[in-house]
């Protein structure tokens, strides 16, 4: 069958949005057939000789503009991975490329620093337009920081975007000097914000469990020692059914002798200086051990006894 303009886009399209010339013949498209799809408007030209569809991601036309594929953080945001803030867009490139443009205007040589582009320099596998996820989590934690990595492979797991087999596969891909990243990779956070917390319990050796089962209650997002409770919020406002469950909880969990620590995503992302002390300032004050006020079933027993 003959390509139309709509299925030449759509080819591009599964091919991570953008294609040169010479993939786009190897799949069976002719020159005369992508010409065909400039003038439908269905694809258009982002560099001589690469083609991207006209509803294309944005992140993969400026990287393609500058010369190479989507990778690292950049790529891994468009798979709904979470992550950390992270304002570049970063761009993997052959190791000999040369005389990179800038991702606004292809006519304009690349600076790196105003144009907010990480470049990462690996020239295999064969570039496309953007990274598969395993590539570009590999190349995420060979620049990013620590925290951001492992909360970007964790939320991958949770997903379930990244198998056990992809994450041998990330292993694989990471350079040696970086793989003990991935040692510290959970796959039991359900979210960044978890990921984030779990990390700096790790970090000052402080005992804590992700997604807990608790009578009468259900899972909780971490349990620190014996009683803190520490349960994150989406990013979205609660209300109506959900915001009263999330009120039962808290309240069963009190009437148990848990204490609770109910965090914002806001807080955990823009107030992390003060809930990352807040938390250890609890710990340091014993508040996560039964010992620290009453046991589970002592605490139960004295608020009915005031019922």
């Amino acid at each position: 069958m003959t390509p139309t303009p709509d299925s030449v886009a759509r080819i591009i399209r599964t091919n991570g949005g953008a294609m040169s010339y010479r993939t786009l013949e190897r799949s069976g498209v002719s020159r005369t057939r992508v010409a065909d799809a400039l003038s439908a408007a269905t694809i258009t030209r982002v560099r001589p000789g690469w083609f991207a569809a006209a509803d294309a991601a944005h992140d993969v036309v400026r990287a393609v503009r500058v010369g190479g594929a989507l990778t690292g953080a950049s790529a891994v945001r468009l798979d709904g991975v979470w992550l950390l803030d992270d304002p570049l867009l970063h761009v993997r490139v052959p190791r000999t490329a040369s005389r990179l443009r800038s991702p606004i205007d292809g006519r304009v040589p690349l600076d790196r620093a105003a144009h907010r582009v990480c470049v990462h320099y690996r020239s295999d596998p064969a570039p496309m337009a953007r990274d598969p996820l395993p590539l570009a989590l590999a190349e995420m934690i060979a620049c990013a920081e620590r925290e951001a990595a492992i909360v970007a492979v964790d939320s991958a797991l949770a997903q379930g975007l990244l198998s056990p087999k992809g994450l041998e596969e990330v292993r694989r891909l990471t350079m040696p000097s970086r793989r003990r990243v991935l040692d510290a990779v959970s796959g039991g956070s359900e979210s960044g914000t978890e990921s984030r917390i779990r990390l700096l319990l790790r970090s000052r050796n402080i005992g804590h469990r992700a997604q807990v089962h608790i009578s009468r209650v259900g899972y909780v997002d971490l349990l620190v020692g014996d009683r803190l409770v520490i349960e994150i919020d989406g990013a979205g406002f609660h209300t109506g059914p959900e915001f009263e469950e999330d009120r039962r909880r808290d309240f069963e969990l009190v009437m148990q002798g848990y204490l609770v620590l109910r965090l914002s995503y806001r807080q955990v992302m823009r107030e992390w200086a003060v809930v990352s002390e807040g938390i250890l300032e609890l710990v340091a004050r014993g508040e996560h051990r039964w010992g620290a006020r009453s046991t589970r079933q002592e605490g139960l027993a004295m608020a009915l006894r005031r019922v």
